[in-house]
């Protein structure tokens, strides 16, 4: 796996295309920070990509 032992933060990540990023560097190996305004949301997104995945709301903007 390309990104094992590597941590990816992703913004807007509960869905759409940052959801999409999200996916994508899990399948590589990433443990991967989702963040978005909607914590609930978050949560959802990382525990569908697996157990070593995170969850934490924020506005980065």
């Amino acid at each position: 796996m390309l990104l094992e032992n590597r941590i990816a933060l992703v913004t807007g990540a509960a869905s759409g295309l940052g959801l999409a990023t999200a996916t994508a560097f899990a399948r590589e190996g990433a443990t991967v920070v989702i963040n978005d305004l909607r914590l609930e949301a978050a949560q959802e997104a990382a525990a569908r990509l697996g157990d070593r995945h995170f969850a934490v709301a924020g506005d980065v903007s």
